[in-house]
């Protein structure tokens, strides 16, 4: 082969791995400066695949796997969660191969696997006899990736970023991702995001930062312990279809009767993106004042301490305790949740659980939350992360309900397999409630309970069949001191500001009482 004709290829599929992505994304080829900007990081590093090979075919074959593998994740994640591919995925992407079973399903391992193994395999095959075109130099491909590293350096810090985020903002980018994908290009929004997002971060963290003890406290708070269950793809699934089975959530319905106050709980997240949910209930704020940084505020928003109910509490005299039985890391929780304002957080290492399917049931983690809660005394907050009906709902798994498979049958629909193995897992869901319902007795008014789904299960299909387009989830709020159940439909944002309003009036009666008895 010339070596013209091996330029041109690599040309070519250096050209392909830029084209498909913009293709899922929708992206016409316009005037704009943005398709320069979307083109630049396929051109570096091409540049820099060729000075460390001089192998024009090659570079293209690396590249144009890497565009395609991007173009993959892309769909899948436009398809699974309604949201293409942002900046702070790139985090999360360390997991894929801690935790493949979390992430390649949606894909098809068989896909991903396979086609990884053959572009490897190919990589090799063109190394050993595609021929340098010209000699490769060891300094000049160190010099070229320091002068890439101490680019990305210099560019990371003020003011050269604030430079470029105003340079980047006469883009005039939305903040609507597929829109923003689709007029500038999907490695252009890459940059925008994350450049943008990191220029604003110290300010917008610096408006929610962590005041002195004496400055948080307004009031007395109850002497009651506070229990929140944050619980995974919960919603009240009679919702969907009234195929579902009417009685299939009797601990829901208990708190209902009881006097709770319920409604819709407005997330960010469709089908993933737990840590957008979590992070409104923890600290109260919104999505708008976080920027681009509402895609993941864990990805480097939260790693500093910042204002937050559990840090409100701990001000006003309550052990902090936040149970999650997987990965501590996951979601970079290891850093965040101390970051919260949680002086203990026990993963799977202290509850139990599989780091793979099935997970820790919830109604065996209702029981940890009783023993935690019983060591630790009334004074507490316990917030619960559960894990126990993660997606995806493959056939493999505990067994189904034989009561369910006769009340609800999944034949003919749509992902019905997976629609009958997450019932089956809100059915669990609903049997933690009832445990804790029991063990803290919030109808009494023994404690304050919470209880919420942090997003929709990822079942496009079957929503799409039976035509549920909603995003809200569920949740109740349980104290015992309003007999008539109350709907209210919220923001997650600003449930953590509807409890310590619950705190402080029980606090304010409970003091008065006391005053009057004294």
């Amino acid at each position: 082969m010339s070596d013209v004709l091996e330029i041109a290829t690599g040309a070519a599929l250096i050209l392909a791995a830029w084209l498909i992505p913009r293709r899922v994304a929708g992206t016409r080829v316009t005037g704009s400066p943005a398709v320069l900007l979307d083109l630049f990081p396929v051109l570096l590093a091409a540049a820099l695949l060729l000075i460390a090979t001089a192998r024009p075919i090659f570079a293209g074959l690396v590249l144009v796997s890497l565009g395609a593998g991007f173009a993959l994740a892309d769909q899948t994640k436009r398809e699974a969660v309604r949201e293409p591919v942002v900046f702070s995925d790139m985090s999360e992407l360390p997991h894929v191969f801690t935790h493949p079973q979390l992430y390649l399903p949606f894909a098809g391992p068989g896909l991903v696997i396979g086609g990884a193994l053959a572009t490897i395999a190919l990589g090799i095959a063109l190394l050993w006899f595609e021929a340098a075109l010209w000699p490769v130099h060891p300094w000049l491909v160190a010099l070229a990736l320091a002068t890439v590293g101490a680019g990305i350096w210099v560019a990371s810090r003020e003011p050269v970023l604030g430079a470029a985020a105003a340079m980047l903002r006469r883009l005039e980018p939305i903040g609507e991702p597929f829109a923003d994908a689709a007029r500038l290009g999907p490695f252009a929004i890459l940059l925008v995001y994350g450049i943008i997002a990191r220029a604003e971060r110290a300010e917008r963290r610096a408006r929610h930062v962590l005041l002195p003890a004496p400055a948080l406290a307004s009031g007395t708070p109850a002497q009651v312990p506070l229990v929140l269950v944050q619980c995974e793809s919960f919603f009240d699934a009679r919702r969907l279809s009234p195929r579902v089975p009417h009685d299939l959530l009797p601990g829901w319905d208990a708190c209902q009767d009881a006097g709770a106050t319920f409604g819709r709980l407005d997330v960010a997240g469709w089908g993933a993106n737990t840590m957008r949910a979590e992070f409104a209930v923890l600290t109260g704020i919104s999505d708008r004042d976080l920027g681009h940084d509402r895609f993941n505020p864990y990805h480097a928003f939260a790693d500093k301490p910042i204002a937050s109910l559990a840090w409100r509490l701990r001000a006003e005299g309550y052990q902090t305790i936040c149970l999650h039985p997987f990965d501590r890391s996951f979601f970079r929780r290891n850093v965040t949740i101390p970051a919260l304002g949680f002086e203990r957080f026990l993963g799977r290492e202290s509850l139990g659980g599989s780091s793979r399917p099935p997970y820790r049931s919830d109604p065996e983690l209702a029981q940890e939350v009783l023993r935690a809660l019983a060591e630790a005394g009334r004074r507490t907050f316990i917030f619960v992360i559960t894990m126990g009906n993660h997606g995806p709902w493959l056939e493999a798994g505990p067994p189904i309900d034989p009561d369910l498979r006769r009340r609800f049958d999944p034949a003919g629909l749509p992902q019905g397999g997976p629609l009958l193995r997450y019932l089956d897992g809100v059915t669990r869901s609903d049997a933690m409630l009832q445990i804790l319902l029991e063990g803290l007795d919030p109808r009494r008014g023994d404690c304050l309970f919470g209880f919420y789904g942090d997003h929709l299960p990822s079942l496009p299909q079957a929503f799409r069949h039976f035509g549920f387009d909603e995003w809200a989830s569920d949740y109740v709020l349980l104290d015992g001191w309003t007999r008539r159940g109350q709907r209210l439909d919220l923001p997650a944002h600003r449930l953590p500001q509807v409890i310590l309003d619950r705190l402080h009036r029980r606090g304010a009666i409970e003091g008065s009482r006391t005053a009057a008895l004294g």
